[in-house]
């Protein structure tokens, strides 16, 4: 997409489905995490700006904690 939005009207109701999917599960008794939901988004090719407009957060930033492990050590 870039940084021009996509003014296809297809694609903004598929946002709204996978985020209505994502708000269902959020009900349900097996619960995932937004960080859960980013991950699996992301396994499906969307990128990270697609992710964050689909998880309803301004920026692509706002979830890439979720999308990128920090290389913490572990201290003994």
């Amino acid at each position: 997409m870039g940084k021009k939005e996509s003014k296809d009207p297809v694609v903004g109701r598929l946002d709204a489905l996978i985020r209505l999917f994502i708000e269902k599960n959020k009900t349900d008794k097996k619960k995932f995490s937004e960080g859960e939901a980013a991950r699996i988004l992301k396994s499906v090719g969307l990128t990270p700006t697609e992710i964050a407009k689909i998880l309803g957060k301004e920026k692509a930033t706002d979830i890439s904690a979720h999308l990128y492990k920090k290389g913490k050590k572990k201290k003994k």
